[in-house]
C-alpha cells in the first residue's frame, strides 16, 4: 500500500522541501558574498600599511615638507550617484580630491607612501593627531583610503573612507585644509 499522497508520485519530494534547497542555497551564497566584501577593522588595515609601507622615521619629516611646502590648488568633494526612493537620481559625498603641487623630488607613488604611513600611524595611535586645518589626511576611527595620480602637472590626492558620514567629515576637513592654505573651495563642475 503506497502511503504518499495522492497527487505525488514515488520519490518526488514535496513542495515545502522543493523550495527550502533553494532558499537555503541563496542565503548561504548571501552570506558568503557579504563576509567576503566586509572591509577589515580600520586598525587592522592601518597595521597592514604601517608595516608595509612605513620608512622608521623619514615619513614623517618628509609629511612635514609636503604640508609645508606643498602648494594647494584646489578641494574638490567627490560625489558618487545613488538610488533614491523616487527612482530620481541622487548623489552621495564619496570622498574628497585636493590638488596640490608638492615640492621637488617627490613623485606620487612616494607622496601615496608618506600620506598613507602618516593615516596609519595616526589611526595606530602611533603620534599624535594634527590640527585638522593642517592635514585632512587621516581620521581618528576610520581608514582613510588615499591615491595620489599625477594631474595636468600638479598631483590629485584622492581620499576616501568608508562612510558616507566620514567621506562628508573628511570634505569639511579637507575644505578647512584648503582654506588654512588661502585657497578658495572650488564648487562643483
Amino acid at each position: 500500500m503506497n502511503h504518499l499522497h495522492p497527487s505525488r508520485r514515488s520519490g518526488e519530494p514535496s513542495a515545502p522541501h522543493t523550495l527550502f534547497r533553494p532558499v537555503v542555497a541563496f542565503l548561504l551564497t548571501a552570506a558568503a558574498w557579504a563576509s567576503a566584501c566586509a572591509s577589515p577593522p580600520p586598525a587592522a588595515t592601518a597595521a597592514r600599511v604601517e608595516r608595509l609601507q612605513c620608512d622608521p622615521g623619514s615619513d614623517e619629516a618628509h609629511l612635514a615638507e609636503l604640508l609645508n611646502n606643498g602648494t594647494i590648488l584646489e578641494v574638490q568633494p567627490r560625489y558618487s550617484p545613488i538610488a533614491t526612493m523616487k527612482n530620481s537620481p541622487g548623489e552621495r559625498v564619496g570622498g574628497v580630491q585636493i590638488l596640490m603641487r608638492p615640492p621637488e623630488g617627490i613623485s606620487p607613488e612616494r607622496m601615496t607612501r608618506i600620506l598613507q604611513c602618516h593615516s596609519a600611524r595616526t589611526l595606530l595611535g602611533q603620534i599624535d593627531r594634527l590640527d585638522p586645518s593642517r592635514d585632512p589626511f587621516s581620521l581618528p576611527n576610520a581608514w582613510v583610503s588615499i591615491n595620489v595620480k599625477p594631474k595636468d602637472g600638479n598631483y590629485a590626492v584622492t581620499l576616501e573612507a568608508d562612510k558616507i558620514e566620514d567621506n562628508v567629515q573628511l570634505a569639511a576637513i579637507a575644505t578647512s585644509f584648503a582654506q588654512a592654505h588661502g585657497v578658495s573651495v572650488g564648487s562643483r563642475e
